[in-house]
């Protein structure tokens, strides 16, 4: 059974996902043309894709990793590169009480297909992750990652060490005792399976310790960041998203033309300039910095020749192809390939 209708991931944190399923050997581009799974934003939400299918690519993608814990491998070594500006406020916060509650905040800019929420019982904390998640073997994994890295965060972000004593996880446990002690390992506490909720305990004094890494600066100016992101992607979608969208999906189709987005939407080309020139665009704006985007994304993420993706981008040959993403980027398509994935 799949996620319910209305669930969502940022497409930054997919295309994150399939940059790290390769960087750990999963052949990430066969497995997009076997199932022909597109990121596909959502029509009036184009930040975000439907978590359905985000679930259905994650049951395919996990399973070809030869871990049999993926959820937890990630987790070790791939918080900071998955989460970026999240991540980087959750650290520079005062305390691990304000760090919890920035996460638990900006949620909405990563998905809204788990929920955090902080509880108190007498001495006592309890981080619980909230999973609206269908496919049992993807709630296992996410579910693993997610609390893997809200431990690692609460027992390494301050000078008092470790201070997780429990962590509950709502899926049933491992059945061979070598899986079964990789998660206590990796957790250092015992591990309870088949409870209620994900959840990680640990003592409420904790929430008033100094994170290690807290910097008010930097941390404002990355919360002013963080907060118009959310009152951005709150807004009503305006004309511009629409026709974005609709480039988006020709582009992958590879029959994108003015003419054709202008059918999509029932207007007339007239018109389609008209209203983007309104909105202070242009047709051929949107194209080219559509086209840079997803050649950006084919140079870092796959393996395919410069020819072929001067191809998807529209050009007959390569050497026009690079004299144009020069001009764009100021560097040749195999340098910035050689470059490597920007910094967050």
């Amino acid at each position: 059974m799949a996620v319910s209708a209305g669930f969502k991931v940022s497409i930054e944190i997919v295309k994150k996902l399939l940059d790290l399923g390769r960087q750990y050997g999963v052949d990430v581009d066969g497995l997009l043309k076997e199932y022909d799974f597109r990121i596909q934003p959502i029509k009036g939400d184009p930040a975000y894709m439907p978590a359905e299918d985000v679930e259905f690519m994650l049951s395919v993608g996990l399973r070809q990793m030869s871990d049999p814990l993926p959820g937890l491998t990630l987790g070790l070594a791939s918080q900071q590169q998955l989460f970026g500006l999240v991540a980087f406020l959750a650290q520079t916060s005062s305390t691990v009480g304000a760090c919890l509650e920035k996460i638990m905040q900006l949620e909405p800019l990563i998905s809204n297909t788990g929920k955090t929420r902080l509880e108190y019982s007498p001495g006592e904390a309890q981080l619980i992750w909230h999973c609206h998640l269908q496919d049992p073997f993807v709630r296992t994994h996410v579910g693993s990652f997610i609390l893997f890295t809200y431990t690692q965060l609460i027992n390494t972000g301050t000078q008092a060490g470790h201070l997780v004593h429990e962590v509950h996880m709502a899926h049933p446990a491992p059945k061979d005792r070598a899986t079964l002690d990789v998660y206590r390992n990796a957790f250092n506490c015992p591990v309870i399976f088949n409870a209620r909720n994900y959840r990680v305990l640990f003592p409420a004094t904790a929430v008033d310790l100094s994170v290690n890494t807290a910097d008010p600066m930097l941390n404002t100016v990355l919360a002013d960041h963080a907060q118009k992101l959310l009152e951005e992607r709150a807004k009503p979608a305006s004309f511009t998203d629409e026709v974005r969208l609709h480039i988006q999906k020709l582009l992958q189709d590879g029959n994108v033309s003015r003419e054709n987005v202008a059918a999509m939407l029932n207007i007339t080309s007239r018109t389609l300039h008209r209203k983007l020139r309104q909105e202070g665009t242009s047709y051929g704006d949107l194209l080219s910095r559509l086209r840079l985007e997803r050649s950006c994304d084919l140079l870092r993420q796959s393996a395919q020749s410069v020819q072929a993706i001067a191809r998807d981008a529209g050009f007959d040959e390569a050497h026009s192809f690079t004299r144009w993403f020069r001009q764009m980027t100021g560097l040749s398509p195999s340098e910035y390939r050689q470059k490597g994935p920007d910094p967050e």
